[in-house]
């Protein structure tokens, strides 16, 4: 299997460095690294899902970073640390934003977060003994989230029904002399920010890593989870719930997923470290393999593809570790070089069989993936050399010169139409900006490449919808640099101010 260890595709948000791209077309379904999110310190608590058309979805905590020496001047678009993220991979661009910005969540915070059949986003995470939830179901993330539980609470996960309704299943310990060292509970809402609570089951005291899965199968939803050194499935069966033992040989990082026919399949560590899987097919008895060894600090993690294929990914001592059983048997595979300093792994896969690998790579605190695929990826090659000063190198005469005060652009498929805008030196002009695209753009216009000193900026907004801008004269002549700060390395260009007679000075 060839291993391409470069970056594939630079997570495109504010700050982000620009790289110019080449297509190379691999031999077979390969893995690919990709950088998601490299601003401040990101990835803790991640957790990941695919939408119904493949596309991955990951949330995750962004903590503020200790920066030696000044600050870098602050980013108006950027969310105000500590918060809750979101960012999902769409038509080959990553889009980055806040679920909840100002959070009491710190490194031992969790999120889970589920997309369901009409694309809403379900998204819960702990924080300050809390456990919150917020949706994107009115278009964008409420303003402020939900708060499902006043309690602590490890191995959290989420599952939505047929109607959307969002189910979260966690483990708790209690603080009583007496009486069980931890529940399994589920939760729902039940009204406007209501959520009720349901003990699944009782429990040792939670082992590390700790994880539970609720997994919504045609009979309803099955919690599994681990207690005593076994792994167990909660089921409610009328007003009740009932638990049974999948496996007395385990119990430790416990992680599920439906099938295409809503069949259970759980993926879980033993003491030992070593990997097994068990499912239940059409409700006959639960089936166990063995998947690989050496398990440590990350829950297991596991995805399902359309063909039946199971995907298991774990966290080993020398990075991280990936099997599938295309061969009816699990075989690992080996994964790219940047997965060494992977933790908090979660896998996914698309209808179309390829499979994403998020992770938190600790040694430089931001979030990444590996993909499995047999498209050609977009490799990252040198950028251009820049200035002594951060910009750009000389680009020659300008691209284009001004030819009146009102500009226009427009944003379509991830591109803008032009790639160089003009306005005359000193005098008031106007954009007219055109996002036809359904995910937010903007135009910002710096002084140059490096993107530090902004002449213009406005919030970046979603489409179809069409803004007519006004930025102040520009009095420095010279050919500068416009982008859309969301997707800052795919759309960019020159914006040159020149002077009335058409020739640019500076």
């Amino acid at each position: 299997m060839p291993v391409l260890g470069v970056i594939a595709l630079v997570a495109t948000a504010c700050g982000s460095p620009d790289i110019v791209v080449r297509s190379e077309e691999p031999e077979g379904p390969s893995w690919f690294s990709l950088v998601v999110d490299s601003t401040s310190d990101a990835g803790a608590g991640l957790s990941l899902a695919t939408d119904a058309d493949g596309n991955p979805h990951l949330a995750y905590v962004v903590l503020e970073e200790e920066v030696e020496g000044e600050a870098p001047p602050p980013d108006p678009l950027a969310p105000t640390l500590p918060a809750m993220m979101h960012a999902h991979l769409v038509q080959e661009a990553w889009t980055r934003g806040p679920v909840a910005e100002e959070q009491e969540v710190d490194g031992g915070s969790e999120t889970a977060i589920v997309v369901d059949a009409d694309g809403v986003h379900h998204v819960a995470w702990t924080a300050g003994g809390q456990i919150l939830y917020s949706s994107n179901a009115g278009g964008e993330f409420a303003e402020e989230p939900e708060t499902v539980a006043d309690i602590g609470a490890v191995g959290l996960s989420i599952a939505v029904d047929g109607d959307g309704t969002p189910m979260i299943a966690f483990q708790t310990a209690l603080d009583e002399a007496e009486g069980p060292a931890s529940l399994i509970r589920l939760a729902t809402p039940e009204g406007e920010g209501v959520w009720a609570l349901e003990t699944v089951a009782e429990a040792s005291v939670p082992e590390e890593p700790a994880g539970t899965a609720v997994i919504m199968t045609l009979d309803g939803p099955v919690v599994a989870f681990g207690s005593d050194g076994a792994t167990l499935v909660g089921e409610r069966r009328g007003a009740r719930w009932f638990s049974e033992t999948v496996d007395e040989d385990g119990g430790v990082g416990v992680a599920g997923a439906p099938d295409a026919d809503g069949n259970p399949h759980l993926a879980y560590l033993t003491a030992a470290g070593d990997v097994r899987h068990a499912h239940s097919i059409e409700g006959s008895p639960w089936d166990l393999s063995d998947v690989g060894s050496g398990a440590t600090g990350s829950p297991a993690t596991i995805a399902v593809d359309v063909e039946g294929v199971h995907h298991v990914a774990w966290q080993t001592g020398d990075g991280l570790a990936y099997a599938g059983n295309a061969g009816d048997d699990f075989a690992e595979e080996e994964l790219p070089a940047s997965t060494a300093g992977g933790t908090r792994l979660r896998i996914g896969v698309g209808p179309d069989g390829t499979v994403y690998l998020a992770f938190r790579d600790e040694a430089d605190t931001e979030v990444q993936m590996a993909v499995r695929s047999e498209d050609a990826p977009l490799l990252a090659v040198p950028a251009p050399e820049e200035t002594a000063n951060g910009g750009p190198a000389p680009t020659g005469p300008p691209p284009c010169l001004p030819e009146g005060t009102e500009l226009s652009i427009t944003a379509q498929n991830l591109a803008f139409d032009t790639d160089c805008l003009a306005a005359t030196v000193g005098e008031p002009f106007t954009i007219e900006f055109n996002n036809q695209d359904a995910i937010p753009h903007n135009v910002s216009i710096f002084t140059d490449q490096s993107a530090t000193q902004a002449l213009f900026q406005e919030p970046a907004f979603p489409g179809p919808e069409t803004v007519v801008y006004e930025p102040e004269p520009i009095e420095e002549e010279g050919n500068h640099f416009f982008r859309c700060d969301i997707h800052p390395t795919t759309m960019t260009g020159t914006f040159v101010v020149a002077a009335a007679d058409g020739e640019a000075g500076g």
